[in-house]
């Protein structure tokens, strides 16, 4: 990523210690999408885990500092106009919601509701969208578990994933995927993050027994 579209992230400090990151990469560069958008920035993720620098506007300064670097032509776009930017929001638990943070600072739910965007150059384009994940034969019988290295929850997340699938079937086979090393593997199964007996699982894990409810009727045929 930095070698071929440069700095993809900013890191704040307080108090001489980095406590807080933002993550950052033109949509273009994404490997498992089959369709791109070009001239789009996407924030894979704001984070700041530091109870002492919470809440001091530390994380806003990041987020309006990319925008503005947006605005100016200043980002891993090059010096091409970024059109929109897209953030990634999901709620890890921790501090202010990321869905929160990103309205508080101007942005706009996307019509699919996954994400959320700010206008800069030009309005919102919608995106292709992704057709249904179709059974394959060889997901029968095992669980297929994707991760990307784009943000630091997705390795640790996936992990979680294996364990409580493991808690509701013991003797499931497990496959982990990097999706950026495979990304065919992500784009055949229409980039979802896990498959079950050959059923895409729609439940967040953090909904821990409603997920393994789901994984659970997945395992067992039903639909």
């Amino acid at each position: 990523m930095l070698g071929t579209y440069g700095s993809c992230a900013k890191i704040a400090y307080y108090k001489d210690r980095p406590v807080a990151q933002i993550l950052y990469y033109p949509e273009e560069a994404i490997k498992t999408r089959a369709f791109k958008r070009k001239e789009v920035l996407v924030i894979s993720c704001t984070y700041n885990p530091v109870a002492d620098a919470q809440k001091l506007g530390i994380g806003t300064r990041l987020l309006k500092s990319v925008i503005q670097d947006a605005r100016q032509k200043k980002t891993c776009l090059g010096n091409r106009p970024c059109k929109f930017i897209i953030a990634k929001a999901f709620n890890t638990g921790e501090a202010l919601p990321l869905p929160e943070f990103y309205r508080k600072n101007g942005f706009i739910p996307t019509p699919r509701n996954d994400a959320l965007y700010l206008p800069v150059a030009s309005s919102y384009e919608e995106e292709t969208p992704i057709r249904e994940y179709e059974p394959l034969p060889e997901d029968l019988g095992k669980a297929v578990v994707f991760y990307g290295p784009i943000c630091q929850f997705s390795f640790p997340f996936a992990n979680r994933i294996v364990d409580l699938v493991k808690q509701v079937a013991p003797n499931i086979t497990i496959e982990l995927v990097n999706e950026w090393e495979n990304p065919q593997e992500s784009i055949r199964r229409k980039n979802w993050w896990l498959i079950v007996n050959a059923k895409p699982i729609r439940t967040f894990f953090m909904a821990t027994e409603r997920f393994k409810q789901e994984v659970k009727e997945a395992v067992d045929g039903k639909t």
